[in-house]
């Protein structure tokens, strides 16, 4: 099966110190395993040397997601709703060369920049879940 990397990287808001970072990389975490994906796991424990310690290499708020491209548009919806949960929050997803940043823009702003990045990312899969309004 194909499978793809997604890099999010979390940001709770200017005024967030470290407990709140976490705990909003943790709720989008658990937001994310709702939807059809194989693993979400901080970057950096994905693929640890043998031998390092646990969290030695996490990246504090950034999400790694390996998910098939046909998920892709239910990943960035999910990262949308969390990001409209609370002011200030925002998340930037990569997947290879192909970025978006959920962040500040009106509805219908973040909606084109949306539905650009799942054109290229999914070849235009998930577009149904796109065309409400945000």
């Amino acid at each position: 099966m194909n499978t793809a990397r997604l890099r999010i990287v979390v940001n709770a808001g200017p005024e967030a110190d470290e407990r709140e970072r976490v705990e909003a990389s943790r709720q989008l975490r658990e937001m994310l395993l709702r939807q059809r994906v194989e693993q979400v796991v901080p970057a950096g424990t994905e693929s640890a040397p043998l031998g390092s310690k646990a969290g030695d290499l996490v990246v504090a708020g950034t999400l790694v997601v390996t998910l098939v491209p046909a998920a892709i548009g239910a990943v960035v919806a999910a990262v949308q709703a969390w990001s409209e949960r609370a002011a200030g929050r925002s998340a930037s997803l990569a997947l290879g060369e192909d970025s978006l940043e959920l962040t500040g823009l009106s509805a219908r702003q973040q909606q084109q920049l949306i539905d650009r990045f799942l054109e290229r990312t999914a070849g235009g899969e998930g577009q149904a879940a796109s065309d409400e309004p945000a």
